[in-house]
């Protein structure tokens, strides 16, 4: 189990397990990192309100998308090259989207075959895919 509370425990944690290379990688953005930025302080805006006093033991995070019930609303983002983080790559990822209950989206760079990693799916899994031009 990850013994992290909040996103920066974890962004500390991955640094201290993952290889240097694979860690630079997946803690950087592309080009100039504008993306990265807004991400950042988009996530910042957020505030969460507590409210004390209020009976949560029967919460439900579901919610239904396109037909399909899952049991939260978040969904695990295409990412590349899931083997830099972990040896089963997308193959552990799907299991885990399925074990939460949501949707695995698999990037057009996943390191595994869609085909594997919709064969280890045990929850529906979303095809993000890239349209290059054809440079031949």
């Amino acid at each position: 189990m990850i013994d992290a509370l909040n996103l920066s425990e974890l962004e500390k944690l991955a640094k201290e397990k993952l290889p240097q290379s694979a860690h630079d990688y997946y803690a950087s953005g592309a080009w100039d990192e504008v993306t990265l930025r807004e991400n950042r302080a988009a996530f910042e805006r957020i505030k969460v309100h507590y409210r004390v006093l209020v009976d949560v033991s029967r919460r439900d995070l579901s919610t239904t998308l396109f037909g399909r019930k899952i049991a939260m609303p978040i969904l695990v983002a295409p990412t590349a090259f899931h083997k830099l983080a972990h040896p089963d790559g997308e193959l552990a990822t799907v299991r885990a989207a399925g074990a939460a209950g949501t949707i695995m989206v698999l990037s057009s760079l996943s390191t595994t075959l869609v085909e594997d990693v919709v064969r280890a799916a045990t929850g529906p899994v979303w095809f993000q895919l890239y349209i290059n031009k054809d440079r031949g």
